[in-house]
């Protein structure tokens, strides 16, 4: 199927599984809310934390607060870890 046969249907289920099989590989994602989880997948990128502030319409320490709580969460110390930690996502 290619994305122009794709509707919003195919493309949520695809979601889950892809997400399904990263809590398989990685399952203390699943701790995270779900504003922590789409800063740490914008953390996975190469922003800045004031882009992501931009990019989820929130205040950069907004993003900061929410990248304390998901280090804390995910046992790691800070953004290099994240991604020496997630690169397979």
């Amino acid at each position: 199927m290619s994305d122009q046969d794709m509707n919003y249907f195919d493309y949520l289920n695809l979601a889950k599984q892809k997400y399904k099989i990263i809590l398989d590989k990685h399952p203390e994602i699943e701790g995270l809310s779900a504003r922590e989880l789409e800063v740490f997948e914008q953390l996975l990128s190469a922003k800045s934390l004031q882009e992501i502030a931009n990019e989820l319409f929130i205040t950069y320490s907004s993003v900061h607060f929410h990248c304390k709580n998901v280090y804390r969460k995910l046992g790691v110390a800070n953004r290099k870890e994240i991604l020496i930690k997630y690169k397979d996502i």
